[in-house]
């Protein structure tokens, strides 16, 4: 099997380490290849830097078309909480004969389910300003019949690169703090428990800045991360077939630093997503 896991940018590779390492560990049915492609059109432009909603979509729309040509796969993940909610706008969505999941779906369910458990549960979604603004996470989960007073949504602008990029983490965490507090500010009341979710895959990696800032702020929070829930949509079920190779292709050059950080964070779950993510393969033309 073949599965093309995608991202805005480098964050959706801890889906793709996750899931490196339960096909490794556990197995499934059949051999497994996993390609990384970098949805972004340059390092210093990707989804959220564009000016209007219409060319978010015709670029994702165009790199899922020529993807989908390139490489043949027999799924897609797209693992990016930016480019999930706008993945049912595109055309290639409603004319794709292969499967095609976001990871919002992951996430909602994730969270949905804390706050069904706890009705004093009062949820903060930190993500990208694409994602906030899209309001599919509020949307979905009232959907699910969840009072929207218990819904707050924080933007957090340029965090994504930050952490990325900063191995050493100091001004990720001073930018974490910040959002933090801002969002805190928008509680009903702070003594209210709160479920933190991570709606952008980059935020992931740095789970334990939110859970400490979140503390120092004196909230009583659990930090949930849908990445850990993705391998889950993907493989359902193990096997016995240990077989999986990791590729990594994109348009532009993943500077030294980012490499440097992100091998960090994933060398101790999936060696084979950091040896991907050091030779990756450059494609101009990947869309």
């Amino acid at each position: 099997m073949h599965i093309l896991i995608t991202d805005s940018g480098v964050g959706g590779l801890s889906v793709v380490a996750s899931a490196e390492r339960f096909v490794r560990t556990r197995g499934f049915t059949e051999p497994v290849r996993l390609t990384f492609a970098d949805a972004a059109p340059a390092l210093d432009y990707g989804y959220n830097s564009m000016p209007s909603h219409e060319e978010k979509l015709e670029t994702f729309d165009r790199f899922l078309r020529n993807v989908t040509d390139r490489f043949a796969p027999d799924a897609i993940y797209v693992a990016c909480n930016t480019l999930s909610v706008l993945l049912p706008e595109t055309g290639y969505f409603s004319r794709a004969t292969i499967p095609v999941k976001g990871i919002v779906r992951a996430g909602v369910e994730l969270l949905g389910k804390e706050l069904e458990e706890d009705p004093q549960n009062v949820a903060i979604i930190f993500g990208t300003q694409t994602t906030v603004d899209a309001k599919t996470y509020p949307l979905l989960l009232v959907g699910r019949g969840l009072d929207p007073a218990r819904i707050i949504c924080q933007a957090c602008p340029d965090l994504a690169d930050i952490i990325a990029d900063d191995g050493e983490g100091t001004t990720a965490f001073s930018e974490i703090r910040r959002w933090v507090r801002i969002a805190v500010d928008k509680l009903p009341r702070r003594s209210a428990p709160v479920v933190a979710c991570l709606a952008c895959t980059h935020y992931g990696y740095r789970r334990d800045f939110f859970a400490a800032c979140l503390d120092d702020a004196d909230v009583r929070a659990k930090v949930i991360d849908p990445n850990e829930c993705a391998v889950d949509e993907l493989f359902p079920n193990g096997g016995d077939d240990h077989d999986v190779q990791v590729s990594f292709v994109t348009r532009y050059a993943v500077p030294g630093t980012t490499i440097g950080t992100l091998t960090s964070f994933l060398s101790d779950v999936s060696p084979r997503t950091v040896h991907a993510m050091q030779n990756f393969v450059l494609l101009p033309d990947l869309f």
